[in-house]
């Protein structure tokens, strides 16, 4: 695997990038968290760990990626990314989960501080005002450099407008642990893969799973994802792991 600030090549198990410091936890991906740092199978069904991101939530928030994690005395919620499970509904802060720079490949973690994260909350990188068309341009200007995006394993759920804006992705790379991803990319090829407005060329999009074809049969995804595959608007890979 390679370290998710630095890039280098790290080994299948590793606590800690040797070069940045940039901090590991070990998880299954289909149980969750390792009981211990030492452990390198699952206490639970015996597999193998992997060692995902676990960054701080001032790291986090330095790279303009938001997490909400509210907690009260006697119970920690469900953790997303761009939003909160709050007491049995959710809570709306009507602004993108995601504000940092545009960056050709981003990793989207699945811990925060030793808390795994359930998933990716709707509008994580856009809210619908940004493509307004007073603001289409300067939101494309912003997402189009954006071509590359990993979601760490550990992560369960992307929301239906989870990559919504992501008009440059050439690449979504998704976890085995992914069980529900909801995203239809309707917003990116509901014309096909004619030009942006603007000119600019349009996808396909490479959705890498880690996953064997089995595997993804377990996911729940939308029916225009599976029209989107089969007019090749998204082309998808199995067995796309490390």
């Amino acid at each position: 695997m390679k370290c998710a600030k630095c890039g280098i090549e790290l080994p299948a198990c590793s606590d800690r990038c040797g070069s940045c410091g940039t901090s590991y936890a070990r998880i299954c991906p289909g149980c969750g968290p390792a009981e211990s740092e030492e452990a390198k199978t699952c206490a639970m069904c015996g597999g193998p760990l992997v060692s995902v991101w676990n960054p701080t939530i001032a790291e986090l928030q330095a790279l303009g990626i938001h997490c909400f994690m509210p907690y009260t005395d006697d119970r920690i919620y469900d953790i997303y990314l761009g939003g909160n499970r709050d007491g049995g509904g959710y809570v709306f802060h009507n602004t993108a989960g995601y504000t940092g720079p545009s960056v050709e490949t981003l990793v989207l973690p699945s811990m925060a501080e030793g808390r795994p994260i359930v998933g990716i909350w709707n509008e994580f990188f856009c809210v619908g005002e940004d493509f307004a068309p007073d603001a289409y341009e300067k939101t494309f200007e912003r997402m189009y450099p954006i071509k590359n995006i990993i979601v760490s394993e550990g992560i369960k759920e992307a929301g239906i407008y989870a990559f919504f804006g992501c008009c440059g992705l050439e690449t979504l790379k998704l976890p085995l642990s992914m069980k529900k991803m909801m995203y239809d990319f309707a917003d990116l090829f509901s014309n096909g893969l004619a030009s942006f407005p603007n000119g600019r060329p349009r996808g396909p999009v490479t959705v890498l799973y880690a996953g064997s074809e089995r595997d993804w049969s377990g996911v729940a995804v939308p029916n225009l994802f599976n029209d989107f595959v089969q007019k090749g608007c998204i082309r998808l890979v199995f067995g796309s792991g490390g």
